[in-house]
């Protein structure tokens, strides 16, 4: 039994020093996150690895003026076909909303109580954004 907790809790450990909270955006998202808080949408930006092999990294930007669960990931891939691929699988998500791609990003929103009006005001800055 103890050796079962140590193989869940090593990963864990593990991992929490793979992320950079609150640390300068990529360069191809610096725009955008500017964009998001011109907008009103002020968070905190965390990098991290890949999910798969298609893409590059993973950035998290929670949205720090509400106490409720508010997280716009998103998804950069190697390139827009694998992208498209990767929504196609983060749109049979139930948990997920606001699903889209744009070139090699992926974004998708989790926002817990649900607010369909927030969610499609950031899909639209994130459909409209041209990234570099």
């Amino acid at each position: 039994m103890n050796n079962f907790l140590i193989s869940l809790l090593l990963p864990l450990i593990l991992l929490a020093g793979c992320s950079q909270e609150g640390v300068q955006a990529p360069l191809e998202l610096s725009a955008f996150i500017e964009e998001l808080k011109d907008n009103g949408v002020d968070g905190t930006l965390t990098i991290r690895g890949p999910v798969n092999e298609d893409m590059e990294y993973v950035a998290e930007y929670a949205i720090a003026k509400y106490s409720s669960t508010r997280i716009i990931s998103l998804f950069k891939c190697k390139d827009a076909e694998k992208a498209r691929a990767n929504l196609e699988a983060a749109l049979k998500n139930p948990k997920l909303s606001g699903q889209a791609s744009n070139g090699t990003f992926i974004m998708v929103a989790t926002f817990y109580p649900p607010d369909e009006e927030a969610v499609e005001k950031i899909k639209a800055i994130f459909l409209a954004h041209e990234f570099e």
